[in-house]
């Protein structure tokens, strides 16, 4: 049986809206998700995508487990084949290995969601053995303006971790570890394969204009969501919110943002922000 069609959401680290996409696309009963909130974050794909992490990877004595440790160890510890191939080649069989967990899934997927045509999840992981893995593919890149995606993790975790965030963690220290992690994930983005049929959405236009949005979107997949039903679901779940409107939660950095925190932002991501559509305004903005 082929295997399950995929649409995979990529978001930013942070508060994208991630969730709000995620509640559209578990509309149309084509796909199949876990639809537990928060949805999309059970995730069946980036758990086979680890396990061909594995298989790929080059076994390296000084880090991985040997024969021993791996086969007669404890049965909770992972790694490459432990030893250096001579009949398989690792980066070869990662994408196939890939190929064939992800086919044994759509066999149950489907039996759970016959009507399924496609899989829906946030995916994590390597997305260049993803897009290798000749398994069908649908990309949502998901992102926001990085200066409102900190001031939004700050008011929503106030006094607690979270968003990748630690306990006892200063701004400044999240704000680097934010940034740099931004970076990797914006770059990655931008050099998606071509063969690879991708679909950007900012926050700010999700939100803005959210039934254009889905109507796009369905156009794309050839769906019908119910974005109506979607919006009102949100107004009951205010606990996800930390402003009171849309036209609050877009450009609130200029509200909450010091000049140093700005500049530290767009220093580093600047060039990838401005090929999405963001400005820089400067600080004089704040």
């Amino acid at each position: 049986m082929e295997p399950l069609p995929v649409i995979a959401v990529r978001v930013l680290d942070g508060r994208v809206g991630s969730t709000l996409l995620l509640q559209l696309l578990a509309t149309s009963n084509e796909v199949v998700l876990e639809r537990r909130y928060p949805e999309g974050e059970r995730r069946y794909l980036s758990y086979c995508i680890r396990m061909a992490e594995w298989a790929a990877t080059p076994w390296d004595p000084k880090v991985h487990p040997g024969v021993t440790e791996l086969m007669f160890g404890s049965a909770e510890r992972g790694g490459p084949i432990p030893f250096e191939p001579t009949l398989v080649d690792p980066v070869r069989l990662g994408p196939l290995m890939l190929l064939g967990m992800w086919g044994a899934i759509s066999e149950e997927l489907r039996r759970s969601a016959p009507s399924a045509h496609f899989y829906a999840e946030k995916v994590v992981g390597d997305g260049r053995l993803l897009a290798d893995s000749d398994i069908p593919l649908r990309v949502i890149d998901l992102v926001r303006d990085p200066r409102d995606v900190f001031c939004s993790i700050r008011s929503f975790t106030v006094g607690t971790a979270g968003f990748g965030s630690t306990d006892g963690q200063t701004d400044d220290e999240f704000l680097r570890q934010m940034i740099s992690a931004h970076l990797q994930r914006l770059q990655l983005m931008r050099t998606t394969p071509p063969h690879v049929d991708r679909v950007l959405v900012r926050y700010e236009d999700l939100v803005g204009d959210f039934l254009g949005q889905a109507d796009r979107l369905a156009g794309w997949l050839g769906l019908r969501l119910d974005s109506a039903a979607v919006l009102a679901d949100y107004e009951t779940r205010g606990h996800h919110r930390t402003t009171q409107s849309v036209e609050e939660s877009v450009g609130r950095w200029r509200r909450e943002l010091s000049a140093d925190q700005f500049l530290k932002i767009w220093d580093a991501l600047g060039g990838e922000l401005e090929l999405l559509g963001y400005a820089d305004e400067g600080p004089h903005a704040l």
